[in-house]
C-alpha cells in the first residue's frame, strides 16, 4: 500500500475530482454569524416630515389658562372679568408692555381678583398715566422701547407725589440673564420680581404679597 500524500488546501478545492460543494463551501448559518447587510428598498409613499406643534401664544400656558385665552382674547367686551363685591371698590392695576398680548394675558391671569385696567404700551405713556390717574398696582415688563422696566421704577420711586411713589411695582423679564435684570430692578426699588413665561398661580401669589385683596369697610 502506497502511504498517502498530503494534499493543500488549495490543490483541494482545484481538483478535477472535486465537486461544487468542495468549491464552495456553504457558508455557517450559526446565530453567532452576522448576516448579510440588506439593501435598503424604496419605501412605498413619501417620506412622511414631522408636523410642527402648533405655536403657543406668549410662552408656556396651562389647559386652564388656554381656555380662558381662546374665550376672552376675541371678546369685544373692555374687560370681561371676575367683579368686585358691592361695596368694595376695585382696585386699578397699570399694565406696563409693548406687546398688546401680554398685556392681555395678564388681564387673564390676574380673573381670581376684581381689578380694573389701565394699560400702557411704554414707561414713559405709562409714568403720564400716573400723573392724573389713581394707580394701586403696577405690573412692568423689563425690555421695552425707549426706558427700560427698572428705569421706570425708579422714576416711579422718585415721584414727587408720596402717594404715587409707594405704588407696589412688579417687573417681568424673559431675559436670560435674569439674576442681572433683578439685581438692577432691586436696586431701583421693585417689590417682586418674576421671569416670564409666568404662570397664573405664580403670578397671582406674588401679586396677593405685595397688594392684599380690599375689605369690605
Amino acid at each position: 500500500m502506497k502511504p498517502a500524500t498530503a494534499v493543500t488546501e488549495a490543490a483541494a478545492t482545484n481538483s478535477p475530482g472535486t465537486t461544487t460543494a468542495q468549491k464552495e463551501p456553504t457558508r455557517p448559518t450559526s446565530a453567532s454569524t452576522p448576516p448579510e447587510p440588506t439593501r435598503s428598498l424604496p419605501l412605498s409613499g413619501p417620506a412622511k416630515t414631522p408636523t410642527p406643534e402648533p405655536a403657543r401664544p406668549f410662552g408656556v400656558l396651562n389647559s386652564e389658562t388656554a381656555r380662558a385665552f381662546a374665550a376672552h382674547a376675541t371678546s369685544e367686551a373692555a374687560r370681561s372679568f371676575a367683579r368686585a363685591e358691592p361695596g368694595v371698590q376695585p382696585q386699578r392695576v397699570l399694565l406696563v408692555d409693548d406687546s398688546r398680548s401680554i398685556r392681555t394675558l395678564l388681564k387673564i391671569y390676574l380673573m381670581a381678583r376684581s381689578f380694573e385696567y389701565i394699560e400702557a404700551e411704554s414707561a414713559e405713556a405709562a409714568l403720564t398715566v400716573l400723573e392724573t390717574q389713581s394707580v394701586d398696582l403696577i405690573l412692568t415688563d423689563f425690555h421695552m422701547d425707549g426706558m427700560n422696566g427698572a428705569d421706570f421704577a425708579a422714576a416711579v420711586r422718585s415721584n414727587r407725589n408720596a402717594k404715587v411713589a409707594k405704588i407696589p411695582i412688579l417687573m417681568m423679564t424673559g431675559d436670560a440673564n435674569a439674576a442681572e435684570v433683578r439685581n438692577k430692578g432691586q436696586k431701583a426699588g421693585i417689590n417682586a420680581f418674576v421671569r416670564k413665561p409666568v404662570s397664573c398661580a405664580q403670578l397671582m401669589t406674588l401679586v396677593d404679597t405685595i397688594l392684599p385683596m380690599p375689605k369690605k369697610g
